[in-house]
């Protein structure tokens, strides 16, 4: 078991740090390039880059991942029994995601990602958007799941581990104001503050130790660094257990006190972690790399040839800065020197006795054929490997065959494909973090909204944790949880109307076929195609009621007896 004293934590600690600052070292100085010398005059923005290959990469790529709120649809192994509890969640969670606007910490975590990774963190916090007396159910103060993005400066983990779930700890560095930690510990006694802990303590106003960018006209804040732990394997003596929704242990460990570095305490007692068992982080990376935690991003894999690009357009750009159109004029007629300067464009001077050698037109310096046909293989080779080429830009210029830009096309599609999953598998994740809390947790207790009203058939519906039939045998893991496709993607007004167009087309032209073969599970049918469409509820906009009345009236060619597929045991 890990040795969990605040000595041997705090040295795991350093060792992750040290191979976490290895991975991010070029990821400050790539966001200098990103975002130029001219966005800040406070401080040192970096330097000028003629390609901006960074801003490029992203403002083409975080769109495609995250332009919308996810929709989120939520099925159950076992609908006979759980069925109305995946609706509930279902509905709680796309009306969660709404309130507190996901979209923006989502697109903070996709530019994370392609620069390096992002980490997500969840935990919970009172939701004060709620009446107590709203419900009978509900708590004295209901519960509300939080989403925290945390810093790549600021998240550790297991410098041993090659991913999350061989993780034997994961924690992140905050940063307080000393006096609110004081008055936190003294206001709240049963939540395990050490006091006495806390007033030693250090102050720093170190930015590297207080995990943030340098800005030297900030005043000292009296601020105190710390550390939260999450070690899976702990099971304190106090936990409830796995079955009670416990799994391992949250340490809180102060950084230095008394001004040493090397002392360390737990400025809070351990405490049972409330939440699933993979744990409150979730980690947001592309690239796999073999052996290694820490994924590889597309902007770090490509870094080297950006900086080759770019250092060849400086040179090219300095060439030209240099070049100069010189006239070279025979200085022994002063006079005739004077009219050339005098002259305006395409006048004629009239000279006697011109010679060819006395006025010769030269030129100094400026790009060469060389430096330029070295940058186009350079940027071309750069676009080939991060897959940005300009149908992505929108500059579509015909120079290939319509055979070669459709293969360019569907490698592109695979590629950005490939990073949509990655995401969304995260994103996912995420989301099934809040659903544990939704149905587990007692303390959360959330009205559905109309959609909900509609869809359960309930006056006013509302979502409560802990609600669910322990009698059932059904657990958490028995919901499947998953994003409607296209969901996050942005959807332009002429797709949308070819969609809706395509709706229609598609109802009038079934319809009829309805009571003539009822034996088709037409709803299941409806809801594959409106996922194939983007259509949310195309399943819901045909009364299957009012089909299997008029399939049991008879017809030529309709039988006597309804029969879904759901009555053979097909479905």
């Amino acid at each position: 078991m890990l040795d969990v004293t605040p000595t041997n934590m705090m040295a795991e600690i350093r060792s992750a740090e040290r191979l976490r600052d290895g991975h991010i070292a070029g990821m400050a100085d790539q966001v200098e390039r990103f975002h130029g010398p001219y966005y800040s005059e406070v401080s040192d923005t970096g330097a000028y880059n003629g390609e901006n290959h960074y801003y490029e990469y992203v403002s083409l790529i975080v769109p495609r991942l995250v332009y919308d709120t996810p929709r989120v649809r939520v099925r159950t192994r076992r609908p006979g029994t759980q069925g109305m509890v995946a609706e509930a969640t279902r509905h709680g969670l796309n009306r969660w995601v709404r309130e507190v606007r996901l979209r923006k910490i989502l697109t903070e975590l996709a530019t994370d990602m392609v620069f390096n990774f992002g980490v997500l963190l969840v935990t919970e916090e009172n939701n004060r958007g709620l009446n107590p007396i709203d419900h009978p159910q509900m708590p004295g103060t209901p519960m509300w799941p939080k989403v925290s993005r945390i810093s790549q400066q600021r998240f550790i983990v297991d410098p041993v581990a090659t991913c999350m779930e061989d993780a034997r700890f994961a924690g992140h560095k905050w940063v307080r104001d000393k006096a609110d930690l004081l008055k936190m510990a003294k206001d709240d006694p049963d939540a395990g503050w050490n006091a006495e802990a806390i007033e030693k303590m250090a102050t720093t106003s170190d930015e590297r130790e207080l995990g943030r960018k340098s800005n030297n006209d900030l005043p000292d804040r009296d601020e105190v660094v710390a550390y939260e732990i999450w070690v899976p394997e702990v099971d304190l003596d106090e936990s409830l257990g796995a079955d009670e929704g416990f799994h391992g242990t949250i340490y809180t460990i102060s950084v230095n006190t008394s001004g040493d570095d090397e002392k360390t305490a737990f400025i809070r007692k351990p405490r049972p972690y409330y939440g699933p068992r993979w744990g409150p982080y979730v980690f947001f990376g592309l690239y796999k790399v073999p052996d290694s935690f820490y994924p590889l991003s597309p902007l770090v894999a490509v870094e080297g040839q950006i900086r080759d690009l770019n250092n060849h357009v400086e040179s090219a750009s300095n060439s030209a800065a240099k070049y100069k159109k010189l006239i070279l004029v025979d200085n022994t007629d002063p006079k005739f020197v004077q009219r050339v300067k005098d002259a305006r464009s395409d006048f004629v001077i009239p000279v006697s006795g011109l010679e060819k050698q006395r006025v010769v037109q030269a030129e100094i310096g400026g790009m060469t054929q060389q430096q330029l046909a070295y940058i186009q293989t350079a940027r071309d080779r750069l676009d080939r490997n991060s897959g940005i080429t300009d149908a992505q830009r929108g500059n579509v210029e015909g120079r290939g065959t319509a055979t070669e830009v459709a293969v360019a096309a569907e490698a592109h599609t695979v590629r950005l494909a490939y990073i949509k999953q990655q995401f969304a598998d995260s994103v996912v994740q995420g989301l099934k973090t809040i659903a544990w809390f939704f149905y587990y947790d007692d303390r959360v207790v959330i009205p559905l909204g109309q959609e909900g009203q509609e869809a359960l058939g309930v006056e006013e519906p509302w979502l409560v944790g802990g609600d669910h039939d322990p009698e059932s045998g059904a657990t958490f893991d028995d919901l499947e949880l998953e994003i409607e496709p296209h969901s996050m993607e942005r959807t332009t007004e002429s797709t949308h109307s070819k969609r809706i167009m395509e709706m229609y087309q598609l109802l009038m032209q079934t319809a009829p076929m309805m009571p003539q073969m009822p034996w088709v599970n037409w709803s299941a049918l409806y809801k594959r195609l409106g996922d194939a469409l983007n259509v949310e509820g195309l399943d819901e906009m045909v009364d299957m009621g009012v089909v299997a009345q008029m399939g049991g009236q008879g017809g030529p060619e309709a039988p006597g007896e309804v029969r879904y597929a759901n009555d053979v045991g097909v479905a």
